[in-house]
C-alpha cells in the first residue's frame, strides 16, 4: 500500500475516533435532554387533564376575616420613642382573635404587640388552636399545634406552627408564631401539585425561590445546545460517508461489470446490476454472502478485498476490521456503494457458503 494510502486510512481513524467520542456524547446527551423532555410532557399533560379542583390546597379554607378591634387603645408614643433608633418604616393597626394588636416595622424587623397592653404578642397553644379554627371550614377536629424545627418555604417571621385535620383530604394548617397569620392550607393533592411543579421547572434545589433561571435549567439549556450541534455534526459526517442519502436525490446506477474472485484470484462472478451496496448487488436473487445483521455493518461479515482502489473506510470498516485488512484494501461490502471493479472474497467461510449457494 502506498504511503498516501497509509495517511489516508490514518486521517480516516482520526476522524473515527472524533466521531466515536462525539456520538457517545450525543448519546448521553440525548438520555438527559430526552428525559427531561418526557417529564415535561408528562407533567405537562398532567395539568391539562387533572381537575384543578382535585389539586386545589384550600377546599376548606375561609376567607381572612379582619375583625375590628374590641378593645381600647394603648397610647403608641412610648412604644415608638423605645424603638425610634432602629428607624421606624411604619406602625399598622390589626387583629388576632378579635383582639387589637400592633405591627411595628423598623428598619430592622417587624415586631407585634397587643394594643391594649403593648406586650410582645405571644401565642399559647389554644390561641394557636383557634386561629386555625377560623381558617378551616371542615367539620374534623384540628390537631394540637405542632412547632415545625425544619425549614419551611413560607414567608414567616417567627416559628411555624402546624395543625393536621383528620378530613379526606388531609388538610395541613400552618401559622406564623410571631403574628398569629395564617400562612397556607396544603392537603395530599395540592402535595401533588407541588410535585408536579417541581418536576416541570427541575426546581429540585430548595433556595431556587420563584426564578426559573437557575443552575439546572441553565445545564440542560447547554445540554440541549451541545445535542443539536453534535447530531448536526454526526449527520454531517454519515452523509459524507456515504452512509446516508436523500430520498429526493436519485442516485445514479453505475454502467459497468462487477468482476468478484476467489482469495486465489480464480474467477467467480460477475455482476452487472449494481444497485445498491456491493453486498445487495451480490446477494440480489440470493444469499451468495451470509451475514448475521442483513446489512447493517454490525457483524462484519460482508468482508471484500478490493483489488483497485480501496474507498475510504468509514466508522464501521474501522470498527470491525483491523489496521492489517484495511491496508490490505478489505472493506465490508455493505457499507459502499456498488461500483464497476475488481473484487475477492476474504475468508475461507465466504468460499464454503458461496459454495453451498450455487448448489
Amino acid at each position: 500500500m502506498s504511503l498516501s494510502t497509509l495517511r489516508h486510512t490514518g486521517t480516516a481513524g482520526t476522524k473515527h475516533s472524533i466521531s466515536l467520542l462525539l456520538q457517545t456524547l450525543h448519546k448521553w446527551l440525548g438520555l438527559i435532554v430526552g428525559l427531561q423532555l418526557l417529564i415535561w410532557v408528562v407533567t405537562g399533560l398532567a395539568f391539562n387533564l387533572i381537575d384543578e379542583r382535585f389539586l386545589d390546597a384550600n377546599p376548606y379554607r375561609t376567607t381572612d376575616k379582619t375583625a375590628s378591634p374590641n378593645t381600647a387603645l394603648a397610647p403608641t408614643a412610648d412604644l415608638l420613642q423605645q424603638y425610634q433608633a432602629e428607624g421606624i418604616i411604619e406602625l399598622k393597626l390589626t387583629s388576632v382573635l378579635s383582639r387589637a394588636v400592633y405591627a411595628l416595622t423598623t428598619t430592622q424587623q417587624t415586631r407585634w404587640f397587643w394594643a391594649d397592653s403593648l406586650k410582645p404578642l405571644s401565642l399559647t397553644n389554644t390561641e394557636i388552636l383557634a386561629i386555625a379554627k377560623q381558617s378551616y371550614s371542615g367539620s374534623a377536629e384540628l390537631s394540637t399545634p405542632q412547632i415545625l424545627s425544619r425549614e419551611t418555604p413560607f414567608d414567616a417571621n417567627g416559628p411555624v406552627a402546624m395543625l393536621t385535620a383528620a378530613d379526606e383530604v388531609g388538610t395541613r394548617i400552618y401559622i406564623d408564631t410571631a403574628s398569629g397569620a395564617v400562612l397556607a392550607h396544603q392537603n395530599r393533592q395540592s402535595d401533588l401539585k407541588d410535585l408536579l411543579f417541581m418536576l416541570h421547572f427541575m426546581d429540585y434545589a430548595p433556595d431556587n425561590g420563584i426564578g426559573f433561571n437557575h443552575l439546572l435549567v441553565q445545564v440542560v439549556s447547554i445540554a440541549t445546545l451541545l445535542l443539536g450541534l453534535s447530531g448536526i455534526y454526526i449527520l454531517g459526517h454519515k452523509f459524507h460517508q456515504g452512509q446516508l442519502s436523500l430520498p429526493f436525490l436519485k442516485r445514479k446506477i453505475p454502467k459497468g461489470k462487477l468482476a468478484l474472485f476467489t482469495q486465489a484470484a480464480q474467477p467467480l462472478a460477475e455482476f452487472t446490476d449494481l444497485n445498491g451496496t456491493y453486498l445487495e448487488s451480490i446477494n440480489r436473487g440470493r444469499e451468495r454472502l451470509r451475514t448475521q445483521c442483513g446489512g447493517g455493518g454490525r457483524c462484519g461479515l460482508c468482508k471484500l478485498r478490493f483489488v483497485e482502489q480501496p474507498p475510504s473506510p468509514n466508522d464501521y470498516d474501522l470498527d470491525k476490521l483491523t489496521a492489517t485488512e484495511l491496508a490490505q484494501g478489505i472493506r465490508l461490502g455493505c457499507q459502499h456503494e456498488a461500483h464497476p471493479g475488481k473484487l475477492e472474497l476474504a475468508t475461507q467461510a465466504q468460499h464454503r457458503d458461496w459454495s453451498q449457494s450455487e448448489r
